[in-house]
């Protein structure tokens, strides 16, 4: 019996230590977190993150969701922000992260950051280059260059390549912030996906032709019946409700 309380104990224990700086959101909740630097983190839904701070570095994983950091500046401690295939580095900036399904979407707000892939040999040395370096300099896509980016610019990285940097609309990709939901054209698929972050009762596509149907407009994320209301409008589509899924169907 004390042998298996003293397992118990140290297994809690392990458990706690390894929770520490870890932050989440739950569906539909948002929140934000001022962090020992006095950098600021804030969380979209179903979002988590772990914190990790060296005399060196101030370093970020993203391990699910996404997060708008605002950084504050320390050129002597940069701050880094990692997911599975993503190292964004930055000194003092603003800029939001998205670990969606299809690969991670950096979006810089203000200021410049160094997005690299994580399978470049030369990540480390050519993200601790000058922060100077001009916008778009790196390897080509899929061979782990290193892109720096300026305010108003987002990047795609998946396994495969690091997609060129593009201009974005910043007040889109950040409009989660506002408790909104922006699409331009999107596939349901990524409608779905994002209003599922935010509800309980998910959204099902239950007819693979829906596969080239787009969605074009602004939603609320904290009013649901909005976008239902809305798929219900399509000529195309067919809305069933259920108690545990809302289906979506060709018409």
């Amino acid at each position: 019996m004390l042998a298996a309380s003293v397992l118990m104990i140290c297994l809690l224990g392990g458990w706690f230590y390894s929770q520490r700086g870890v932050y989440s959101t739950a569906v539909g909740e948002q929140r934000s977190l001022t962090l020992a630097d006095g950098s600021v983190v804030e969380l979209n839904s179903r979002s988590r993150i772990k914190v990790q701070y060296t005399q060196g570095e101030r370093h970020i994983d993203l391990l699910e969701g996404q997060a708008l950091f605002r950084v504050a500046k320390n050129r002597a401690r940069p701050f880094v922000v990692s997911t599975g295939d993503t190292r964004v580095k930055a000194v003092g900036t603003a800029f939001d992260v998205y670990r969606a399904k299809s690969g991670t979407v950096v979006t810089v707000v203000e200021g410049k950051v160094a997005v690299s892939s994580a399978d470049s040999k030369s990540r480390k040395s050519r993200a601790e280059g000058s922060a100077q370096a001009p916008k778009g300099v790196g390897n080509a896509p899929g061979q782990g260059g290193v892109y720096y980016l300026s305010a108003g610019e987002q990047v795609v990285v998946t396994p495969v390549e690091i997609a060129p940097p593009q201009r974005t609309n910043v007040a889109a990709a950040t409009a989660w912030t506002r408790r909104s939901l922006v699409f331009d054209a999107a596939p349901l698929s990524e409608v779905v996906d994002e209003f599922n972050r935010y509800n309980e009762r998910p959204l099902v596509i239950h007819d693979e032709a829906l596969v080239n149907f787009h969605v074009s407009g602004v939603f609320s994320s904290v009013e649901p019946t909005l976008l239902i209301r809305f798929l219900r409008g399509q000529p195309e589509l067919v809305v069933e409700e259920t108690d545990t899924e809302i289906r979506i169907k060709s018409r």
